[in-house]
C-alpha cells in the first residue's frame, strides 16, 4: 500500500521529469495507413457496384465509407496542421503513404465520376417516366367547389421519386 504521509508524497517538482516521458507524435501513421488502405478497398468494391448498377451494395457500404473517411480525416489532420511532421516518418513510411495516397486519389476520382453518372442516369430515367405519364394521363376526377364531381378539375396523378442514390 502507498504511504500517503507528507514525507512520501511527491511534490510538483519531484518524481518524473518531463524529459523522462517519451515524446508522442501527434501523427498516427498506422491509423492513416489503415484508413487509406481500407478506403481504397472499399472504393474498389463501390466502383464495381456502381458499374454494375448495384444500388444495394452502394447503400450497404455507405456507413463504412463514412467511418473510414472520418478516420482518414482525423489521421491526416496533424499533417495538415504541421507539415514538418513528415520528417518524423521513415523513408519507407513516406513512400508507402505516397503510394497509397496516389491510389486513393485515383479511386476517389473514379468514384466521383461513377456516382455522378449513376445519379444522372436515374434522373434521365425518371424524366422519361414522368413525361410518359403526362403523355398518357387520363382525366382525373376531383371534387369541385360545390362538392360535386369535377371531371376536368385536376392536373393528373403525381409521380415522385427519391433523389438520393
Amino acid at each position: 500500500m502507498y504511504d500517503m504521509t507528507p514525507e512520501n508524497d511527491l511534490g510538483p517538482d519531484e518524481g518524473f521529469l518531463e524529459s523522462d516521458v517519451p515524446e508522442v507524435s501527434p501523427l498516427h501513421y498506422d491509423d492513416l495507413l489503415f484508413a487509406c488502405t481500407h478506403l481504397c478497398d472499399l472504393l474498389e468494391i463501390e466502383n464495381d457496384a456502381l458499374t454494375n448498377h448495384d444500388a444495394e451494395t452502394v447503400k450497404v457500404l455507405a456507413e463504412n465509407k463514412l467511418a473510414l473517411a472520418n478516420l482518414y480525416e482525423s489521421s491526416v489532420q496533424p499533417l495538415i496542421d504541421d507539415p514538418d511532421l513528415v520528417g518524423t516518418l521513415t523513408t519507407e513510411e513516406r513512400e508507402d503513404l505516397a503510394a497509397i495516397g496516389e491510389r486513393l486519389k485515383e479511386l476517389v476520382e473514379v468514384n466521383a465520376r461513377s456516382l455522378k453518372a449513376e445519379m444522372e442516369a436515374y434522373s434521365r430515367v425518371m424524366t422519361v417516366m414522368v413525361e410518359a405519364a403526362k403523355k398518357h394521363a387520363t382525366n382525373t376526377v376531383t371534387y369541385g367547389k360545390a362538392g360535386t364531381f369535377d371531371v376536368n378539375g385536376g392536373p393528373g396523378s403525381a409521380i415522385s421519386f427519391n433523389t438520393s442514390l
